[in-house]
């Protein structure tokens, strides 16, 4: 192999391993080679591995220590977030049904265009700790339902993985402690605000929605979206913490357009 000029990126070594995994299959099949791993011979692959990486991840010497750090804190980050996916595709793969991975919200926003016929019908989900989130305390369950309650903070963030780039409806279920907080709630997504209305008969309950088109949709496979509420208050004497809105639920369907569009 050629020696390694500055740092590959994902696609070079994707190209790279697809060329050797060509390589070993027409070789084995034009010498009937043993499908069966010498793992003796294999011994010294990882430490080579290792030496393409680390020479390929050199840090040029000439940067000021912030830069190194802040080079070093990327590549951790990248690592930590590849471990976290192995290890949502590890807890959520069936054994007799190994599509089913992909009904996770957070898989789905990380695998985009592998899994787009899989996003295509309408989707409803709880507040589970899959969705990427922070500014909320941690999930609570009740009767089988996920939910989280705002934290005191400057905004609060859900990223809700949405149906791929098509029109659609994305809508945000929840509650509030007493009707007088609702008011100071908002909530929108990039620069647009979702319209939020009292559901049902409580005054507490809330339903938001927004609609977004297909142009802000193919940008990204999920939606960040933000929370904001000015006022805070305590449940019950017995429970100190300072809450907000309560968010349950997320529901994501194709707009009427989008359905016309595809079954006239």
């Amino acid at each position: 192999m050629t020696e390694v000029e500055g740092r590959m990126d994902d696609e070079e070594i994707a190209k790279i391993a697809e060329k050797v995994s060509t390589f070993m299959q027409l070789d084995r099949m034009r010498h009937q080679v043993d499908t069966q791993v010498d793992m003796t011979v294999l011994g010294a692959v990882p430490a080579y591995i290792a030496s393409v990486f680390e020479q390929a991840n050199e840090i040029n010497s000439d940067l000021e220590p912030h830069d190194v750090y802040r080079q070093i804190n990327k590549r951790i980050s990248q690592v930590q977030a590849q471990l976290y996916l192995i290890r949502l595709e590890m807890e959520n793969r069936s054994e007799r049904d190994p599509a089913s991975i992909f009904e996770d919200p957070m898989v789905i926003a990380a695998y985009g265009e592998r899994i787009v016929s899989s996003m295509s019908f309408d989707r409803s989900f709880s507040f589970e700790t899959s969705i990427l989130a922070y500014g909320w305390y941690p999930v609570e369950v009740v009767e089988g339902t996920s939910h989280r309650w705002m934290r005191p903070a400057d905004v609060s963030v859900a990223c809700v993985p949405h149906l791929g780039p098509v029109d659609q409806i994305i809508e945000v279920s929840g509650r509030v402690l007493v009707p007088e907080q609702l008011p100071s709630l908002s909530i929108r997504a990039g620069n647009q605000n979702f319209l939020i209305q009292q559901s049902g008969a409580s005054p507490v309950d809330f339903k938001a929605s927004l609609s977004i088109s297909k142009e802000v949709a193919k940008h990204s496979n999920h939606l960040p979206i933000e929370f904001r509420m000015r006022d805070f208050r305590e449940p019950a004497s017995e429970d100190t913490r300072m809450l907000g809105a309560n968010v349950s639920g997320f529901s994501v369907k194709k707009a009427l357009e989008e359905e016309a569009r595809q079954d006239p």
